[in-house]
């Protein structure tokens, strides 16, 4: 599969989908190239029903990604137009990521610094290695920290520790992004591989629209009872009911075998 850039590689492997962030040499850093890549690889993925789930991860095993690549700011980000081009431009890839109808597993070695954890942050799960470090660093750079940036942070931690993050902007270790709520497991990092694989391949076996259904709920629950589309939760669940998908299920587990799901 072809990318605008090689500095994002994406890969298709049977029902699963890969993004690797392959910056290695600025720790994965997000360059104004790869955050247009990344809309138009996720929008691929997004297009392709043989795809169920996608896995974002970084090249060289020592960082996920350290955000934007700063280096590049003088070129990129020096006139309010140039400013206003480039966050168009990462809001487009962070729409298009956190929107994704597909479940998608952010597999986190080594540094996760600034934009490069909101990205992790997009992502459904976090899986990170226990070597991993966790950091937002607007605070040592003089930055002030868009809403939001802040109300991503917020929705996953909590005000309290959203505090703790960025006010002290210090690295924490992959236990206490757990503790926090960054991360969903941590596992030994000579580990990561093989857990992501078979945590990916256990959600591409199961039934892409009870997927597709489970993901637009739970994101229609956290607006609270009052703005949740309840018509739009009750279609996907119609949908799962009249799927041949749900035949199958209960022929399958009638027949106690494993089911074969089309997403059909």
């Amino acid at each position: 599969m072809l990318s605008p850039t090689d500095q994002l590689i994406a890969e298709k492997d049977g029902a699963i989908g890969r993004l690797i962030i392959n910056n290695p040499q600025r720790r994965n850093a997000f360059s104004f190239d790869m955050w247009q890549a990344l809309s138009e690889l996720l929008g691929d993925f997004t297009a392709d029903d043989a795809i169920r789930v996608v896995v974002l991860k970084g090249a060289g095993g020592k960082a996920f990604s350290a955000g934007n690549d700063i280096s590049e700011f003088k070129q990129r980000r020096s006139t309010k137009a140039q400013i206003a081009e480039y966050d168009a431009i990462t809001a487009r890839a962070y729409e298009m990521l956190g929107s994704l109808s597909k479940p998608t597993i952010a597999m986190i070695e080594g540094y996760c610094i600034g934009g490069g954890l909101e990205v992790a942050l997009l992502c459904d799960l976090q899986i990170a290695a226990d070597t991993a470090r966790f950091a937002v660093t607007p605070a040592r750079l003089g930055l002030g920290y868009k809403y939001e940036d802040v109300r991503l942070l917020v929705d996953n931690v909590g005000p309290k520790y959203a505090k703790e993050i960025l006010f002290t902007a210090r690295q924490f270790s992959a236990t206490q992004a757990q503790q926090m709520g960054i991360v969903n497991r941590v596992v030994p990092a000579d580990e990561l591989a093989a857990f992501v694989e078979q945590y990916a391949q256990t959600i591409a076996d199961n039934a892409p629209l009870s997927l597709k259904a489970a993901k637009q709920i739970i994101a229609e629950t956290v607006k609270g009872p009052d703005r949740a589309d309840l018509d739009l939760c009750q279609q996907l669940v119609d949908a799962c009911h009249a799927s041949a998908d749900y035949q199958e299920g209960q022929r399958a587990f009638a027949e106690k075998r494993k089911p074969k799901f089309t997403g059909r």
